[in-house]
């Protein structure tokens, strides 16, 4: 019992994390980003800052799609963590009807073992009774 609820548990710890994760994409392979792309005006004297802000546009548009790969591979492993879960708990529930399915069979042969004893011992009283009757009768008889 306490298995199956630290098992359930540990699934909504899971599932929880990723379903309230504010602001995130679940599938970012879908989205691409826009990036402003660099003006292409260049004067002599913004010649090094337009050079810089390239620069920089480029790391940060590399920067996003690694982050977005990485995102991506997180939540490919999320997916795969869960199924994972979810055949070890369904492997469980298989191992929990083959127990309920002995135990219920055993269960109805006892019930049945019950009912022919108690059917038996009926019998065996009710001899015991006509014994008594006639052990009666007999001293009735004699006196």
């Amino acid at each position: 019992m306490k298995k199956k609820i630290l098992s359930l548990a540990l699934f909504m710890a899971v599932t929880a994390c990723y379903a309230l994760a504010d602001g995130m994409v679940f599938d970012p392979t879908v989205f691409e980003i826009d990036t402003p792309a660099p003006s292409k005006t260049v004067t002599n004297t913004n010649l090094g800052s337009n050079a810089k802000i390239e620069s920089k546009t480029k790391e940060a548009s590399s920067y996003s799609q690694n982050s977005i790969s990485g995102q991506s591979s997180n939540f490919n492993n999320a997916l795969f963590e869960l199924d994972s879960a979810q055949v070890n708990i369904r492997n469980e529930l298989l191992e929990y009807k083959a127990k309920y399915q002995e135990v219920d069979t055993q269960y109805q042969l006892i019930k049945e073992q019950r009912r022919v004893l108690a059917e038996q011992v009926k019998s065996v009283e009710k001899r015991i009774k006509e014994i008594e009757k006639s052990k009666n009768q007999i001293r009735k008889t004699m006196i």
